[in-house]
């Protein structure tokens, strides 16, 4: 998913002179390339054996491979250009923004793919997408000592309703405890590396989103290359070329 994009803090390259009309257009291009994870998670399942472990481990592993070639082109264009002492993260610093995105980017994405195998594709959505935002609310709220406000508890309320609705009201074919669980973990591990990120900027500190995000690809891929391994890393399927292909675009397009 293009939790990369979303989580990550902006570049200070990426300044306040980009306008509001690109801005929106980049998030529905964000939004568009994540909805479309999922998606083509439950088409490689329908063609494959693979599981949500090994699909998150393929996932990171492609995604690292194209975010390290974007970081060799952009060193290349700046080579002669240095960065002021006061744009480069402290390391130890740097050391919990990329460990904690990256455990955290493991559990979200394995936990997302699970839930799609689960209880269906639109289900974990759902749930995710609705219990990301009651999860973050919350956790700044006790950990960062922020107000909800009437406006905001009306909203955790109301998502909590409606979170309540679809699981209690489903299809019992279709919306399953395990899968809702999963996608329940998968938003809060979303919610926390949103957490991790406010936080680790409260003082106006910033970090290169791009390298950030490739060195936390490379933290989820060796978190979950363990499990996945146990699971089963190549996938037998009688299409691979279609594996292959959909392998491809979740390694890239949601990235």
């Amino acid at each position: 998913m293009s939790i990369s994009a979303s989580a990550t803090p902006a570049s200070p390259a990426a300044g306040p002179g980009l306008s509001v009309g690109r801005s929106l257009f980049y998030l529905v291009v964000a939004g568009v390339a994540w909805g479309t994870a999922g998606a083509a998670a439950s088409l490689v399942y329908r063609v494959s054996d693979i599981g949500p472990l090994s699909l998150s481990f393929w996932r990171c592993v492609g995604g690292l491979v194209l975010l390290l070639g974007a970081l060799a082109l952009r060193r290349r264009r700046a080579a002669t250009a240095s960065l002021p002492k006061s744009a480069v993260e402290p390391r130890r610093r740097r050391l919990i923004r990329v460990l904690g995105t990256g455990i955290g980017l493991a559990v979200f994405q394995s936990a997302y793919f699970a839930a799609v195998e689960e209880t269906g594709l639109a289900v974990a959505t759902v749930v995710t997408l609705g219990a990301g935002p009651v999860l973050i609310a919350l956790g700044a709220m006790l950990t960062m000592g922020e107000r909800l406000g009437g406006s905001g508890l009306f909203a955790v309320v109301g998502a909590l309703a409606g979170l309540a609705v679809l699981v209690l009201g489903g299809d019992g074919a279709t919306v399953r405890p395990l899968g809702i669980a999963y996608a329940v973990l998968a938003a809060a591990g979303y919610a926390a590396i949103t957490l991790l990120t406010r936080w680790l900027g409260q003082d106006g500190g910033k970090a290169d989103a791009l390298s950030t995000t490739a060195w936390a690809f490379a933290v989820a891929a060796l978190c979950v290359v363990p499990l996945a391994g146990a699971e089963g890393l190549l996938p037998h399927t009688s299409e691979p070329a279609q594996v292959l292909w959909l392998l491809l675009y979740v390694a890239a397009v949601p990235t």
